[in-house]
């Protein structure tokens, strides 16, 4: 067998292989799902009465220390679980955030940048705290419970 076969024989053997690592590489690449932003476990580190609230700051108190998990399958609200929540994201701005919430975002530490507003729904709607999640990302996170805002600290 001349040098010529061999040379052919061997790329095309190792074309075989290439191809192989090549189709590996694009199927797994393009299987990985980056999480949200909000995925995760967050931790309420303190609780804001800017506006109008149903509860006084002793009140709003006891919030401190609970915490919210969002998963793209369940999502866990304090005590309540949800087990097939759907979540509905926008980008609002700060007109709109004020006609919402009745307050001004920079009073939370919202800067001028875009804020998103992540609201997510269950079947039986029982949970109320961390319903809605506001956040600017790599700022600050909120939640909302009757007028009080609940700032949001993720945990690793």
């Amino acid at each position: 067998m001349s040098i010529v076969g061999h040379v052919k024989r061997f790329w095309r053997f190792h074309s075989l292989i290439i191809g192989a690592f090549g189709i590996c590489a694009l199927t797994l690449g393009c299987a990985v799902h980056e999480p949200a932003y909000y995925e995760g476990t967050w931790v309420v580190t303190k609780a804001y009465n800017v506006g109008v609230s149903a509860h006084s700051s002793i009140e709003s108190e006891k919030f401190l220390g609970r915490s919210v998990t969002y998963a793209s399958d369940s999502a866990k609200l304090d005590q309540a679980f949800c087990e097939s929540p759907v979540y509905s994201t926008k980008n609002i701005s700060n007109q709109d955030f004020y006609a919402a919430f009745k307050a001004s975002p920079s009073s939370l530490g919202f800067s001028d940048d875009k804020i998103t507003e992540v609201s997510l729904s269950c079947l039986d709607n029982s949970a109320i705290m961390g319903s809605t999640l506001i956040f600017q990302e790599g700022g600050s996170a909120y939640t909302l419970v009757d007028g009080t805002f609940l700032k949001l600290e993720k945990t690793l």
